[in-house]
This record gives C-alpha cells, sequence and structure tokens, in this order.
C-alpha cells in the first residue's frame, strides 16, 4: 500500500513538472517567435517591398538599406532623391547621391545647389526631355552635351550619354562652373544657364536687365534646403 502512494505522488509530481514545463515553452515560444520573425523575415520583406527581392544576397542591398538611414548628408541627399519619381532604383539612386556629392567636392559646389538646379530643371526625372530638346537630369541641349564631353574628355553617345545620370551631372555641373567663372556671379550664371551664356552677354553689353526668374526660383530652392540641413546634425562630405 506505501508502495502505492509513492508511485502515485510521483506520478502526480511527474505530471505537474510536465504542466510548468509546458507552460514555460509556450511562454518562450510566443516571446521568440517574433524576434525570430523581425530578424529572419523583415529583411526579406523589406527587399520585396523595393524592388531587391531577385537580389537578396547582394552586399549593394544592405549598402542602400544604410544609406537609407544614414545621419549624414549623403543619406539626406538620398532620403530627398527618393522622394521624386526618378525612373532609377534604389541602388542607382544611391551611386547617385555618392556621385553628386562627390562632384560637388570637386568643383567647390554646396550639393543643395546641385539639389536644387536638378529640382528646377527635371524634378529628378533621368529621362526627362524638354519642349526644346533638353535631356535629362540637368536638361542639357545635346548640342551643348557634346561640346561639353569633348571638354571633359567623355566619350559621346547621345542616344545614351545624354540620359546617363552620372554623365548629364558631371557635364552639367562642369557647364555651371564654366559659367560662374566667365560670369563672376552665381545669379548671373544661373541666367546663363537657362538662356544661354550669349544671350546674357548679350544684354549685359547693351546695358538690358538681364531675367532673373529662373535663377531666384533655383535660389529660392537652394536657400531652403540649406536652411532645412541647418536643422539637423550632419557629417561633412
Amino acid at each position: 500500500m506505501e508502495e502505492s502512494f509513492l508511485a502515485r505522488d510521483r506520478r502526480l509530481l511527474s505530471i505537474k513538472t510536465l504542466k510548468t514545463l509546458s507552460r514555460k515553452s509556450i511562454v518562450k515560444f510566443f516571446v521568440t517567435l517574433p524576434l525570430v520573425v523581425i530578424v529572419c523575415f523583415f529583411p526579406v520583406t523589406y527587399m520585396a517591398y523595393k524592388g531587391y527581392k531577385e537580389r537578396a544576397v547582394s552586399a549593394n542591398y544592405w549598402d542602400v538599406v544604410l544609406l537609407e538611414f544614414e545621419p549624414s548628408i549623403r543619406g539626406d541627399i538620398y532620403r530627398l532623391i527618393q522622394t521624386f519619381p526618378t525612373g532609377l532604383t534604389d541602388k542607382e539612386e544611391a551611386q547617385l547621391t555618392h556621385f553628386i556629392c562627390a562632384e560637388s567636392q570637386k568643383y567647390g559646389c554646396d550639393p543643395e545647389l546641385v539639389l536644387a538646379l536638378i529640382i528646377v530643371e527635371s524634378s529628378f526625372h533621368s529621362k526627362a526631355t524638354s519642349s526644346k530638346g533638353a535631356k535629362g537630369l540637368m536638361q542639357l541641349l545635346p548640342q551643348v552635351a557634346k561640346a561639353l564631353a569633348q571638354e571633359v574628355g567623355i566619350a559621346w553617345d547621345e542616344e545614351t550619354a545624354i540620359y546617363d545620370p552620372e554623365v548629364n551631372i558631371q557635364l552639367g555641373l562642369y557647364y555651371l562652373s564654366q559659367l560662374i567663372l566667365q560670369f563672376k556671379d552665381l545669379k548671373v550664371a544661373l541666367a546663363a544657364y537657362n538662356f544661354g551664356p550669349t544671350y546674357i552677354k548679350e544684354r549685359i553689353e547693351l546695358g538690358i536687365p538681364l531675367p532673373t526668374e529662373y535663377a531666384e526660383k533655383v535660389l529660392r530652392r537652394y536657400h531652403r534646403l540649406s536652411q532645412e540641413r541647418s536643422k539637423e546634425q550632419g557629417e561633412p562630405l
């Protein structure tokens, strides 16, 4: 009889222990499951949303993700570009961000001014074409772009090169830098960028007031971007 009671007690203890372990396992499961979902499935979901499903194992993907959250001027530029329908992939927009920073530094130009000029010219639409035939992000006329390409030493193929974002920006910034050197004034250089240096030079020689609407539009955008940037703490280029 005594052994029977002991056996029953052991059996009850075993059942109680199993129930306790079961409850703990359930708690652990529900605590662990969200972590597993976040760690394993969130990046995949994000990639699919951003169009990176086929490049899930690419290191470039993580570069883009990090850039989107980077608290620097590069991060600010990338996030700004993403607000426009550029016609580019996220990777291309990231490359464009780095190129804008590099070219701005090359010509000693504020990146916010470059951004303002591109926004006014094309709203960052890489395939933009005006009614007058100007093309690309910085809206260069084909004949002007071809001449600039020869000066800079870029092989020229109008059908592809002029719409290449990096080539277009390289030529556009080189052009603006030459106009600033020629006219010694940013506002006048911007007017010449829009109307052509010959037209602006003739008006100066004749004493005719220069058109200012375009330059003022670019500068307003430039100052707005600069003010927004000054409110944030960022890293230098």
